[in-house]
């Protein structure tokens, strides 16, 4: 869902030049949008609270939600919240774990998010990067747009919906890859500059338009 918003933002241009780049981690409109028809199914089948921070850890894991048991003790704790309970009959008290988003009441907003997202996702300013849990998420627009070289598309192997979460460290090299390449260039001194910094300008050398730069 994150994924839509951050679309929407550098397609609308509401940061104006400063977004140099932007990634998406495995949301695509065409398999987000069938998704949403079980949606529903899934929130009312998933648990209400959970007795323990270590009984909500073990159900993302069992229900492979999240197949990294480091990610999972780590990202879980976040999605919850506590919760007491009072006994009538008594002054005793319990605490449970709820999740701390109602994703139920976001329902009337879900088509809107991820209606044409794959043209939004093109059509934006900026370098883009789509990690993708297997390229069948891909429809049409996006497929086309990659043969065409819009946007850069990186692939992780055996993980779920959650790539960063099950596979970190190569998500994490992909992002790092592409701000490397959507950093600006930094071209040398224009030979003026040099001469009034007190330098010495000797080229061309090593083909057209190389010059060296050489302090005196």
């Amino acid at each position: 869902m994150g994924g839509a918003v951050v679309v929407d933002v550098a397609w609308g241009g509401r940061l104006g030049g400063r977004v140099e780049g932007y990634v998406v981690l495995d949301v695509v409109e065409g398999s987000a949008i069938d998704a949403l028809q079980s949606m529903q199914t899934y929130l009312t089948t998933r648990p209400t609270t959970f007795p323990s921070l270590p009984a909500a850890i073990e159900w993302h894991l069992r229900s492979r939600t999240i197949r990294n048991p480091t990610s999972a003790r780590v990202s879980v704790p976040g999605l919850l919240t506590t919760t007491t309970t009072s006994s009538l009959n008594s002054a005793d008290t319990s605490t449970s774990w709820r999740w701390r988003t109602n994703l139920h009441a976001t329902q009337p907003f879900w088509t809107s998010w991820f209606t044409h997202l794959s043209r939004k996702f093109l059509a934006a300013k900026g370098g883009k990067l789509l990690v993708l849990a297997g390229t069948d998420r891909l429809d049409r627009e996006l497929m086309i747009g990659q043969m065409q070289g819009r946007y850069q598309l990186v692939v992780v192997p055996e993980v779920g919906h959650f790539v960063h979460e099950d596979d970190p460290g190569r998500v994490a090299t992909a992002i790092i890859e592409f701000h490397k390449r959507q950093a600006p260039i930094k071209l040398p001194p224009k030979v003026g500059q040099s001469m009034a910094l007190g330098q010495k300008v000797v080229g061309p050398v090593g083909g057209a338009g190389t010059g060296l730069i050489s302090k005196t």
